[in-house]
């Protein structure tokens, strides 16, 4: 009887946990289809100015994901130890870094495994090399193979920026847009952090000093946010949207709008549009993105600036001091804009607050 009561209140509670867990799933829906994204509010600004003015806006030409450019593959002398020079350095770390890379785990090696196992070479070689003779073909093969790797480290690692999914969609459009409290932002700064800092090393030939292991670190990362993604995303729209906005208003003759000894319905109702649109949401958004751009251009920058693999597109994106790169096309474009808005209240003589 006891055991019969027990499992009637255990069924009870059971459902009154799965009726919770459904309430809070259908809230967080509700909550998540209220959100509205920033490039419809942008829209909606664009056509409720369309509305009072009777004016279209212009058709940009739209956006296009942007791709890399391919590699030349490398031409080099191959260096292979047999069987039996392997089993000459067995005392040495290196024979487990080869073996791991020739067994089948080695052989399907994604391009951040191949720049990991040419980094985790060269900094085990030294201490193989000090325990064998100068004048053995082991150690020529070791030392060869070395200096060949040390030439190439950066030829790896633009082929992890073209190959690897969590680095060349950084360019493309696939990403959501970045809503107005995204996460992310510093776990990606860090991960960024890692990369040029790898990338650093390599140029100036510190091998020692990298951290093989951060590569997968940072590419975890940026696959657990696509952050970079959906910020690159969002400014390119927002600038696009910024131009479509700018072409409609500086279409508009302000006399029409505030005619002189007339009333100012018109303008009165443009200046609410302005408020509750630009000035309460999409001014807020865009600085936001403008402050995660600070932080993280020039880490891109560091990254992919004039690489091999990067195309004059993405350059112009990230050039520094540059009017076309991202952050100075948002600036410029957000400027532009509230240049005419000084403009309509310094001519309607009617108050932005």
């Amino acid at each position: 009887m006891n055991h019969l009561l027990a499992n009637t209140l255990n069924l009870h509670y059971i459902k009154q946990l799965v009726s919770v867990c459904i309430l809070l799933i259908l809230a967080t829906t509700v909550l998540t289809a209220c959100t509205e994204a920033p490039s419809n509010i942008n829209n909606t600004y664009i056509e409720r100015l369309e509305n009072v003015t009777n004016k279209k806006s212009e058709d940009l030409p739209s956006l296009n994901s942007l791709k890399l450019k391919p590699l030349t593959k490398l031409k080099n002398n191959k260096i292979t130890l047999g069987i039996v020079e392997l089993a000459g350095i067995s005392s040495c770390n290196l024979n487990v870094v080869i073996s791991e890379h020739n067994n089948q785990l080695g052989k399907t090696a994604t391009a951040a495994g191949r720049l990991k196992y040419q980094i985790d070479f060269i900094q085990n070689a030294n201490s193989c090399l000090a325990s064998l003779e100068e004048s053995s073909a082991t150690y020529k093969k070791i030392s060869e193979a070395k200096n060949q790797k040390q030439t190439n480290l950066l030829y790896y690692f633009n082929a992890a920026l073209l190959e690897e999914s969590e680095l060349n969609r950084t360019w493309s459009l696939t990403a959501s847009e970045l809503n107005k409290e995204p996460a992310g932002f510093s776990d990606t700064i860090e991960a960024m952090q890692k990369l040029t800092a790898i990338k650093a090393q390599l140029a100036q030939s510190q091998f020692d000093e990298i951290n093989a292991d951060a590569i997968y670190q940072a590419l975890e990362t940026l696959n657990k946010y696509r952050f970079n993604q959906s910020l690159i995303k969002s400014v390119r729209q927002q600038v696009r949207l910024n131009q479509s906005a700018t072409n409609l208003v500086e279409n508009i003759e302000l006399n029409t709008l505030c005619p002189k000894n007339k009333n100012k319905d018109k303008a009165k109702i443009m200046n609410n549009i302005f408020q509750k649109y630009y000035l309460s949401q999409i001014q807020p958004y865009q600085a936001q993105l403008i402050g995660f751009l600070e932080v993280l251009q020039p880490l891109l920058n560091q990254v992919w600036y004039k690489e091999p693999v990067t195309t004059d597109a993405i350059n112009e994106l990230l050039a520094p001091h540059s009017k076309t790169n991202l952050l100075n096309q948002l600036k410029s474009s957000a400027k532009q804009h509230v240049i005419w808005w000084q403009e309509f209240y310094k001519t309607c003589e009617i108050s932005p607050i």
